[in-house]
């Protein structure tokens, strides 16, 4: 495979991974946390990195040709079950969403600095909308665990 081809490649794996983390924290601010507005926002986060992708220089089609997941050295990493509820899990996925997107925007610097831009603010736009969902996840525990001691 190619320089590019593996450039292309790193891309594929952290399209993916930004977006299936940004659907599980858009799946638990919809049916767990019942939040309209947040789940609004990280769904279009979500669409904004198919936009940001559509728009760029690189054809996804290019992109997917180059995933090779049977020959994916890290595809048997075991399942930790470390995450004791919901919060848990949204914050770990939030922070695939953050590591995925620098990656993006770190990677775009060599192939499209126009879009690599996109992604440092679609980075930066997801800290915020974070911020506003641990928030609102954090009340919504407190408000639990006090009515289960009471």
């Amino acid at each position: 495979m190619n320089f590019e081809g593996k450039i292309l490649r790193v891309i594929d794996a952290n399209i993916n991974r930004a977006k299936e983390g940004l659907r599980v924290c858009e799946d638990i601010m919809r049916l767990i946390v019942g939040d309209k507005d947040k789940t609004d926002k990280l769904k279009h986060i979500r669409h904004r990195i198919s936009k940001i992708i559509k728009d760029s220089k690189i054809e996804i089609y290019e992109v997917v040709k180059y995933r090779d997941s049977q020959l994916d050295v890290g595809k048997e990493t075991k399942i930790r079950s470390s995450k004791k509820g919901f919060p848990d899990i949204f914050l770990a996925n939030s922070q695939r969403v953050k590591e995925a997107l620098r990656v993006l925007e770190e990677l775009f610097c060599i192939l499209d600095n126009k879009t690599a831009k996109r992604f440092q603010n679609l980075r930066f736009n997801f800290y915020n909308v974070e911020k506003e969902c641990v928030k609102k996840i954090g009340h919504l525990c407190n408000i639990r665990c006090r009515n289960l001691s009471q």
